[in-house]
């Protein structure tokens, strides 16, 4: 079995780094915003939540969120309650295309059927 030689590539860095630096015209300032009052609210309602949760047996969560997935079925099919009742007018007027329907029999009357697949005994 032959084995590879690794062949490992070396490469030269600068040290020091260059002073100055290239600038397009258009330069933007990034200013570090300060934290706003809503944004400590958030976060000290946040922890009390997350708090509360901890606190809470399995049961109660497990019911926790099956009530918050029942409120957002129900909040969805509230939203698009137009929708589905257009939906329901239109399943229950029927089709509504020129296509005609399918029927049991040959297409031309004068046609014999095919004789029955298989063996007849």
């Amino acid at each position: 079995m032959t084995t590879r030689k690794s062949t490992t590539r070396r490469t030269s860095r600068s040290t020091s780094r260059s002073t100055t630096r290239s600038r397009s015209t258009s330069t933007r300032r990034y200013t570090r915003r300060r934290t706003s009052v809503t944004s400590t609210v958030g976060s000290a309602l946040g922890m009390l939540v997350v708090t509360a949760l901890l606190n809470m047996t399995w049961k109660a969560r497990i019911g926790l969120v099956l009530l918050v997935l029942v409120i957002g079925a129900a909040y969805i099919l509230w939203s698009h309650r137009a929708e589905l009742a257009a939906a329901t007018q239109d399943a229950a007027a029927g089709p509504q295309d020129a296509t005609p329907a399918l029927q049991d029999g040959p297409a031309d009357p004068g046609a014999t059927p095919a004789p029955p697949m298989g063996p007849t005994a």
